[in-house]
């Protein structure tokens, strides 16, 4: 009986023991990956062009109703052409107002027909500074816009980062 009691602890000793490496590895690991992730990062920083610096790309210009068209199409086909690119559309605008997070955004209908009733652009603008572009605009003007294609959902194209052109 003794025996059992002996290998029974010692069994339970090599179990701790095990868990005990197993926590030091996995702690240990940790510090390495950031570490890695950090010098990834100082690389990236000591490069000559630093990403706020790099050469903004031409946009794409598209009419809203020719946008809207190809997300209704087929969805898939316009998120792999537009989705991440910057594009320039002018629309006519149904709302302009703030989200439940205080993010200005601008609704945009490709069409000035007072009862539309399709797919939508939501233009959300990058920061608050955005106020002074936009409360000199009013509900059905047409408006030029340039943001970040994101995504379409609900039949409402959303673009990020925008700005009005004019």
């Amino acid at each position: 009986m003794k025996k059992i009691l002996k290998w029974g602890a010692i069994g339970f000793g090599v179990l701790i023991l095990i868990g005990v490496v197993a926590s030091v590895g996995k702690s240990g690991s940790t510090p390495t990956s950031s570490n890695s992730q950090s010098n990834t990062s100082n690389n990236n920083s000591n490069n000559s062009n630093p990403p706020a610096q790099e050469k903004q790309e031409a946009p794409t210009v598209v009419d809203a109703t020719t946008l809207v068209a190809e997300y209704d199409k087929n969805k898939i086909s316009a998120e792999g052409k537009y989705t991440g690119k910057t594009v320039e559309t002018t629309g006519y605008i149904k709302n302009i107002s703030d989200d439940i997070t205080g993010k200005y955004y601008l609704s945009l209908n490709p069409s000035n027909e007072q009862y539309y009733f399709g797919t939508t652009i939501t233009c959300y603008f990058a920061d608050k500074s955005a106020k002074s572009e936009i409360t000199s605009l009013s509900n059905g003007q047409s408006v030029t816009v340039q943001g970040k294609m994101a995504d379409m959902s609900l039949g409402i194209v959303v673009m990020n980062d925008c700005r009005v052109v004019k």
